[in-house]
C-alpha cells in the first residue's frame, strides 16, 4: 500500500527515515531521492481528521499563509506526501538562542493576519461549541481524578464541575468568533528564513481548526503547556494583541482569555494523563506541573472565583501533582 503510493509518485530508489511522532496516531517519514527530500505520512482515517487536514491546508495556502504544499494523497489508505519544512522548529532555534521575542512576534503576527481573513472561514467550517468545550475537560475528571485518587468522582462532583462551566463559558460563546487553529505553540510552528513575511512561520497540525473565541490561540502560544514563556516577551506579544482591540473589547477579551487559559490547561492535564495511561506516552507526563502552575495563576482571577473555590474543595494543593504509577 505504501510502497505504491510511493511509486506512484516517482519514487524507486529512496530512502525512508522515521520522524520522531507526536501525540497523534500519525506516522511520519523524511523521504529521500537524489536531493529531494519531501514529509510522507500515514494517517489512519477512523482516528485522525484526514478531511480537515486537506481542507484547512488548502484554505490556509489560498490566504497566503505558510502550510506545507500537499504534493498528493490518498484519503481513503490515510496517506499523504508533503512539502518538508525541515528541521527549522521554533523549538530547534530557541535552544540554539536564536531571538525569543523575534519568534513570537512573527508568530502573532501570523495570529493577528489569520483572524483578519476568518471571513473565508466562518460559513462552512465546524464551530467550538459548548458541548465541545464541556467535553473536553471532562478530560481532566476522566483521566486525571482517578489517576490521583484512585477512583472516579462522585456524580455530586462531576455535576458541580460542569455547571461552574456552563456559566463562565456562556460570555465566551457571545463573543466574536475567528479562525481557531487550536494548537497554536511552537511545537507546530517553523521558522522558514528564507521567505518573507509572515510567511517566514510555516505552520503545521492544523487539520482540527474550528470557528470559536479569539483569545484561544494567543492562549495556547503564550500559555504553553511544553515551556515557560519569556514573562516580559509574554507581556509585550499579549499587549501588541490587545492593541488591536478597542477599549470596550479589551475588558471582555482578558475575561475571555482567563477562562480559555483554565479551559485549556484543564483539558491538556487530561490528555497527558491519557497519553501515558491509554498510549504509554511517559514524556507528557513532565509538563504537568508547569500545567497546574499557568491554571493557578488564572485562577487568582475575580472572574474565575466559582471555579477556584471548586479546586480549593476537590483538589487542594497537595493533589495537584504529576500522577504516580
Amino acid at each position: 500500500m505504501k510502497k505504491s503510493f510511493l511509486i506512484k509518485n516517482g519514487f524507486k530508489n529512496y530512502s525512508l527515515k522515521p520522524i520522531k511522532s507526536d501525540a497523534s496516531f500519525r506516522k511520519f517519514f523524511r523521504i529521500k531521492q537524489k536531493h529531494k527530500e519531501f514529509i510522507f505520512f500515514s494517517s489512519p482515517k477512523l482516528k485522525e481528521n484526514n478531511t480537515g487536514y486537506i481542507k484547512i491546508s488548502k484554505l490556509f495556502f489560498k490566504i497566503g499563509l505558510s502550510v506545507p504544499k500537499i504534493i498528493d494523497y490518498d484519503k481513503k489508505k490515510g496517506l499523504f506526501l508533503i512539502e518538508d519544512f525541515g528541521n527549522n522548529t521554533y523549538s530547534k532555534y530557541l535552544r540554539n538562542g536564536f531571538s525569543e521575542y523575534k519568534l513570537y512576534d512573527l508568530a502573532v503576527e501570523n495570529l493577528m493576519y489569520l483572524q483578519k481573513k476568518s471571513c473565508f472561514f466562518l460559513k462552512k467550517n465546524p464551530k467550538y461549541t459548548n458541548e465541545k468545550f464541556i467535553d473536553e475537560i471532562k478530560l481532566f475528571l476522566l483521566w486525571y481524578w482517578p489517576a490521583i485518587f484512585k477512583k472516579k468522582p462522585k456524580i455530586l462532583i462531576i455535576n458541580s464541575f460542569l455547571k461552574i462551566w456552563k456559566e463562565l463559558l456562556k460570555p465566551v460563546l457571545r463573543g466574536k468568533k475567528v479562525i481557531v487553529h487550536r494548537d497554536f505553540h511552537i511545537d507546530n510552528l517553523f521558522f522558514l528564513k528564507d521567505r518573507i513575511g509572515i510567511q517566514k512561520c510555516g505552520l503545521i497540525d492544523f487539520q482540527d481548526a474550528v470557528v470559536g473565541p479569539r483569545a484561544y490561540d494567543l492562549v495556547s502560544l503564550l500559555e504553553d503547556a511544553r515551556r515557560d514563556v519569556n514573562k516580559r516577551i509574554y507581556n509585550q506579544i499579549y499587549t501588541k494583541f490587545e492593541n488591536t482591540l478597542n477599549k470596550n473589547d479589551k475588558k471582555r477579551f482578558k475575561k475571555e482569555y482567563q477562562i480559555l487559559a483554565a479551559n485549556r490547561h484543564i483539558k491538556v492535564i487530561g490528555i497527558f494523563t491519557r497519553l501515558f495511561m491509554r498510549d504509554r506516552k511517559k514524556k507528557y507526563l513532565k509538563h504537568i506541573p508547569r500545567l497546574w502552575r499557568l491554571l493557578e495563576k488564572n485562577l487568582e482571577s475575580i472572574n474565575l472565583l466559582s471555579l477556584k473555590l471548586w479546586f480549593d474543595e476537590y483538589f487542594p494543593k497537595k493533589y495537584r501533582i504529576k500522577p504516580k504509577f
